[in-house]
């Protein structure tokens, strides 16, 4: 048990390293802005590729596949209900509700499912 909740702790910090390191080597420029994103309204946690939208979730509770390899953003617009994305290196990543998140990271592979929580706080 105790070596789970390392093993966790351990990809959570690698997580924010690599998210931190990402914002500060490619810059502002590399991210989109929230205004530059098409538009995404409650219920639902949209997915991007580039600026463009390529998927819209509502559905909680289960996982569902990703079709396409090439997301790279995410915003959740839900009120309530965090967002888990699955990599195909195994890794997970979360955004809460209202906000966005840079999902393209490379050392994890790329997004292939999502999962939305009933509840609205990211756990390790």
């Amino acid at each position: 048990m105790r070596h789970r909740l390392a093993q966790r702790f351990a990809v959570l910090c690698a997580s924010a390293t690599l998210l931190i390191g990402a914002g500060l080597v490619a810059g502002p420029a590399a991210q989109a802005s929230s205004s530059s994103l098409s538009p995404c309204w409650h219920p639902y946690v949209c997915v991007y590729s580039g600026q463009i939208m390529v998927g819209n979730y509502k559905d909680a509770g289960y996982w569902q596949p990703f079709r396409r390899t090439d997301v790279t953003y995410a915003y959740n617009a839900r009120h309530y209900g965090a967002a888990y994305f699955h990599y195909s290196r195994g890794y997970t990543s979360c955004v809460e509700p209202g906000r966005r998140a840079y999902l393209s990271i490379p050392p994890y592979g790329y997004v292939n499912g999502i999962r939305i929580d009933i509840r609205s706080r990211c756990y390790p």
